[in-house]
């Protein structure tokens, strides 16, 4: 049953898409090669290695093979953000994700190598500067699957028939760890790495832009078939680095979605709506690296943590048993951006950072202290200001006070202005009714009790003396 899947990156710039003028041809040196506008944009580097022809696998492997069907490039070696049943990762390669036009960072899936043992690891990757011309990364791993120690062999990820995901290992590759295994898969992971027959539903394993590792199968709903998430690795979306930029995640009451708020000294940049370090962070210190204490203060922010890496790390210090002086400790020092208070057991720690780079989320036992101008303060969504009374994340709450407020006001407003004009325009009225009224020498005339109130100024004057003006 065929696939028709050709996932993998011919693009080296791959945030650069071709134009729907491009072309994939199998030259006749045997070299594949990718055409925009006449612009050579990538080649598969086999001219002359003997390609004999290009064939689409029913696994959805795309591959250039010699005379003997001896694979000489293959699809399956070139991942992009998708695996395929059968495809193996290994630790040499990795899934990534497009990155964001933002600032230029992205998320990838890869074995996570230690000293003794390695795992899979889902990594928000970001530029250590916001140079579009630096590749320099700093990264922070917020997922991990199982450890795996002590291993002899070839270690690979892999994505079986079944539908279960996990780590072979050994060599033999006979031992499995499963990161997902899917009810009834029988066979087991060491029948992926032995290229097992292909199964009649589709499925594919994609990291996708927001960071999440999400397995899908081709299903039927209502009708029409369409690709039905199966697994994901993250459930929380805070639980993922970089979701909101450098800015502070918060779900919804479902506990499924979430919103970004700002912190000081950020804003909202592009259309994903995330938030990324402004120029108000730069120059804490002077050309002596000495401090401007003067020239910042703190600004607070409750029940909130922080993702960071080791090399955000100024400082820790786990004496400070007040909170106010984890705020202190950051203020004081001359490259410090912000500082965390939380408790680690009941122990308090104090993290001083000099960066702030993979977001922060909700948490109720930490406190976030954010280094800002002393002139400056700060909005949700990161704004200069003039006033200097900002010191947490209360724009909600706020709002539901302001906006109340404004309402009432206005509707006071317009039932004042309303009872003006009523009472304006009465007067008026009656002024003209009496003044061009036909009024014969001595017949009586016929006043109502509000006519009389009026003309006798409230009763004080005689009427007809002239006296009472209107």
């Amino acid at each position: 049953m065929p696939t028709c899947f050709i996932l993998f990156d011919l693009n080296p710039n791959r945030d650069t898409p071709v134009s729907q003028d491009a072309t994939l041809e199998l030259d006749t040196t045997g070299n594949l090669v990718l055409m925009d506008r006449h612009i050579t944009v990538w080649t598969s580097n086999t001219s002359g290695a003997g390609v004999q022809a290009a064939l689409m696998a029913e696994s959805g492997n795309f591959i250039l093979h010699n005379a003997t069907n001896h694979p000489l490039w293959q699809s399956f070696s070139q991942p992009s953000d998708t695996l395929l049943p059968n495809q193996l990762l290994t630790v040499s390669s990795e899934l990534t994700s497009s990155k964001s036009s933002s600032h230029g960072g992205y998320y990838s899936l890869k074995m996570l190598q230690q000293r003794t043992s390695l795992s899979l690891a889902l990594t928000y990757n970001l530029l250590e500067t916001y140079q579009a011309s630096d590749e320099s990364y700093t990264n922070y791993s917020y997922w991990k699957g199982p450890d795996i120690s002590n291993v002899t062999g070839e270690v690979i990820a892999v994505l079986d028939q079944a539908g279960s995901f996990g780590i072979v290992y050994g060599d033999s590759s006979d031992g499995a760890v499963y990161v997902y295994k899917n009810d009834g898969d029988d066979a087991g992971l060491p029948s992926a790495v032995r290229q097992s027959a292909p199964s009649t539903i589709l499925r594919r394993l994609t990291l996708e832009k927001n960071g999440n590792l999400r397995l899908y199968r081709w299903d039927e709903v209502n009708g029409s078939r369409q690709w039905v998430p199966q697994w994901a690795a993250v459930s929380n979306p805070c639980d993922i680095a970089g979701v909101c930029g450098n800015g502070v995640c918060n779900l919804d009451r479902s506990k499924t979605k979430a919103t970004c708020t700002c912190l000081p000294g950020t804003s909202k940049v592009g259309r994903d709506g995330q938030c990324y370090e402004n120029s108000s962070l730069v120059g804490k210190c002077n050309d002596k690296h000495e401090n401007l204490t003067s020239q910042f203060r703190i600004s607070t922010v409750q029940q909130t943590n922080y993702y960071f890496s080791d090399t955000s790390v100024i400082s820790n210090y786990s004496d400070i048993s007040n909170v106010s002086k984890c705020g202190d400790a950051c203020l004081s020092e001359c490259d410090c951006v912000a500082s965390v208070y939380g408790l680690n057991e009941e122990r308090p720690y104090c993290w001083v950072l000099r960066s702030l780079s993979f977001g922060g989320f909700e948490d109720t036992s930490s406190t976030l202290f954010v280094k800002v101008r002393a002139n400056g303060s700060w909005t949700p969504e990161g704004q200069e200001g003039g006033s200097n009374d900002s010191d947490g994340m209360g724009s909600a709450k706020e709002k539901a006070v302001i906006i109340p407020t404004v309402v009432s006001m206005v509707v006071l407003i317009v039932l004042l202005t309303l009872l003006l004009y009523y009472s304006v325009h009465r007067k008026r009225t009656l002024r003209r009714e009496m003044e061009s009224s036909l009024i014969l020498s001595g017949a009586p005339m016929n006043f109502t009790y509000r006519d009389l109130q009026i003309r006798t100024c409230n009763f004080s004057q005689l009427l007809g003396t002239g006296k009472c003006v209107l």
